[in-house]
């Protein structure tokens, strides 16, 4: 071998050499010293479902109204001699309201009562001698057709007494008929009539009108498909525009046996105590009816709900992972929800944040 051959075999062997040493010492792409993915936990808000009790109601609009509502008129025609009462007044029933003009009327009691004393004395007189007959006609001093004309005189005068006395009640009613007097309890809400005026009985003047205050009725209707879970005698609640801030209680005391063909609602009326006179006839009330409960509900708050296409649904949180599921709500009270069907007692259900979810995403649940 001659020395240039043997030189560029020396050469050649060391490139070869040195190729596979650099090769040898690159870095791998996926070398454990590159920086790690980062988290797709989603921070959210959740609470615990935990069973509570829930009270059932229905709401329903309705107003309160006077039981009685009168309109005063004479029993007898005359003038107007005295009012004894104005217009808010509060009234008793028996009391007397208007005085009419009643000269006429105690002197016919007058006449009436002498009439009386008239026929007292003449019955008497005639008894009397009716007495003395019979000794005459038991000694046959006198015929029996005397004593028997005297005894029928008796009779008479006893009639004419009975009359007399019945003319003189006559009298006195019609004395007591010139006072007019309150047939109920209340309020006297219109006078109509003037002092001094002319009223008549045919047809019958209207003087004034009374409204009954206490108690009153609370008007109201109510769907027909909760008529069955509602009671006579019970409890209701109701709340008043005059007085906003306040509750009021009735008792109901009535549930109409039909309902109205063109709502399919039923009329409901509850008794209302109002011994202050407070509450008006006319008031518009909210009435608030119990119609049962569930001592172990599953409440959530509204915020934790979300509606798609018309159906609601919710995110729970299991082990760390975002669950989809739909749920049927019963009330709805004070921002929260009843849930019928879709979670169980103990589940964790997202209240805030469940925008940014989506089924099966992990979840990290963080507190306020």
């Amino acid at each position: 071998m001659n020395m240039k051959y043997s030189w560029f075999v020396i050469l050649l062997f060391g490139v070869a050499i040195w190729g596979c040493g650099s090769k040898g010492s690159n870095p791998s792409p996926t070398s454990s010293n590159s920086p790690p993915a980062l988290s797709d936990e989603k921070k959210v808000e959740a609470v615990e479902v935990i069973p509570r009790p829930v009270s059932y109601s229905v709401s329903a609009v309705g107003s309160l109204k006077t039981m009685e509502d009168v309109t005063i008129s004479p029993k007898k025609a005359g003038i107007i001699h005295k009012i004894f009462v104005k217009e808010g007044d509060r009234v008793k029933k028996g009391q007397i309201l208007i005085q009419l003009d009643d000269v006429d009327a105690k002197l016919q009691v007058e006449r009436a009562e002498a009439n009386v004393q008239q026929a007292e004395a003449s019955l008497e007189t005639s008894r009397v001698t009716l007495i003395r007959y019979q000794r005459l006609l038991e000694s046959k001093v006198i015929p029996q057709q005397t004593y028997d004309d005297l005894a029928l005189k008796v009779k008479l005068d006893e009639a004419k007494l009975s009359l007399a006395k019945a003319e003189l009640n006559l009298a006195k009613q019609n004395l007591l008929d010139h006072q007019i007097l309150s047939p109920i309890d209340g309020v006297m809400n219109v006078k109509i009539a003037a002092l001094g005026e002319h009223v008549n009985v045919a047809p019958k003047d209207e003087i004034m009108k009374i409204v009954q205050m206490d108690p009153l009725e609370l008007e109201f209707y109510v769907p027909e498909n909760l008529v069955g879970k509602i009671y006579v005698g019970s409890k209701i609640e109701f709340t008043l525009k005059a007085f906003s801030e306040e509750k009021y209680f009735a008792i109901l005391r009535f549930i109409s046996s039909t309902a109205d063909p063109a709502t399919r609602n039923v009329k409901m009326k509850a008794l209302v105590q109002n011994p202050n006179y407070r509450l008006k006839p006319g008031f518009f009330a909210e009435v608030f009816l119990q119609t049962g409960g569930n001592p172990a509900a599953l409440i959530i708050p509204e915020s934790a709900m979300f509606s798609q296409e018309g159906k609601f649904f919710i995110y729970s949180v299991q082990d760390g992972i975002a669950q989809r599921k739909e749920v049927e709500t019963g009330v709805r009270f004070d921002g929260k929800v009843e849930i019928l069907k879709g979670i169980q007692k103990g589940e964790w259900v997202v209240t805030a944040g469940q925008e940014q979810l989506s089924h099966g995403m992990k979840i990290q649940v963080v507190k306020k």
